[in-house]
């Protein structure tokens, strides 16, 4: 028998205008995962730590299980099976990447348990099918930089191509969690209210943000960066709908200093990107606006990280 334990972070997707194009990778909190290898052994795993007990045991349903043995399959592996122990440190349901850290770790950890076979890329690829299980589509904006770390962009999806940015500097991320009623399928919530088109001016505008935020990034701009970020003009309008008090936060939040602000994946979390020690202050504006629409709240403060998912 072989074991192996390893870690993924919660990440930021979209960034803005970048729907399931971009997302970050944050320097906590993090999944752990422990994985074990056994010959004509029984698949099984067990789930623990934040929202635990709303995930899925069946190994067929869970992200990590799933992403795991894509990785035994592309690897023309059989005859093994896989017992895996899943600590939860990234919320469910909240935004913050919860099935995409989850499903990273999972064909992160397969890959190593047999001396890495596969490139990277094709790591990737089998963790987006623990995201198609989680919420029923293989996006990457959250699995790509779960497990490479950065911040990452997709250039294409047939056939896939990735590109890893370097973190810009001296800035923090602001994550703003309201309590609020979630459904279970959240995320296909978050995405059934999405318009089915839009007008030739709205894309262009979206353009525009989209170029902003990824030329910030580039040039290590963090205020160009930011003004890309509140551009959306597509997705945040349509997902501003299901958080109350959204348009009054992400106003504090730029009130108080944030380059930019926008929902946090699907939501309902909201992120800010703010100057280097502003973090708190950036946070507490925003709770303060959630609390004025009648919602509770709590925030935290994050790095961009450089580390993906890695052996602990």
């Amino acid at each position: 028998m072989r074991t192996v334990e390893v870690s993924a972070p919660a990440t930021i997707a979209n960034l803005g205008p970048g729907y399931d194009l971009m997302g970050m990778a944050l320097d906590n909190p993090k999944d752990f995962l422990r994985a074990s290898l056994i010959k004509s052994g029984k698949d099984e795993i067990g789930v623990e730590g934040i929202g635990g007990d709303t995930i899925s045991t069946d190994p067929d349903k869970n992200a990590s299980f799933v992403a795991a043995r894509a990785v035994l399959r592309r690897a023309g592996v059989t005859g093994y099976g896989l017992k895996m122990q899943l600590k939860k440190g990234v919320p469910p349901r909240m935004g913050m990447g919860s099935s995409g850290a989850s499903s990273a770790a999972g064909a992160f950890a397969a890959n190593v348990l047999l001396d890495s076979p596969l490139k990277e890329i094709e790591v990737l690829e089998c963790a987006m099918e623990g995201e198609r299980a989680a919420c029923g589509s293989a996006h990457a904006d959250n699995v790509a930089p779960s497990l490479l770390g950065g911040i990452t962009v997709i250039l294409r999806y047939d056939p896939l191509k990735v590109m890893k940015l370097r973190p810009l500097a001296r800035v923090e991320v602001v994550e703003v969690t309201p309590e609020l009623e979630l459904a279970q399928e959240k995320t296909r919530l978050a995405r059934e209210v999405l318009p089915n088109s839009v007008m030739l001016g709205t894309v262009v505008s979206q353009m525009s943000a989209f170029a902003l935020l990824l030329m910030g990034i580039m040039e290590g701009d963090p205020r160009m960066a930011g003004e890309g970020i509140s551009g959306d003009r597509i997705v945040e309008p349509a997902r501003a709908k299901l958080i109350p008090g959204f348009s009054e936060v992400k106003e504090g939040a730029l009130k108080e200093g944030a380059y930019g602000c926008s929902i946090s994946g699907a939501g309902p979390s909201v992120f800010a990107l703010v100057p280097q020690g502003r973090g708190m202050q950036v946070g507490e504006r925003m709770v303060d606006r959630f609390t004025a629409a009648s919602v509770r709240s709590k925030f935290s403060v994050h790095r961009i990280s450089e580390e993906g998912a890695k052996v602990v």
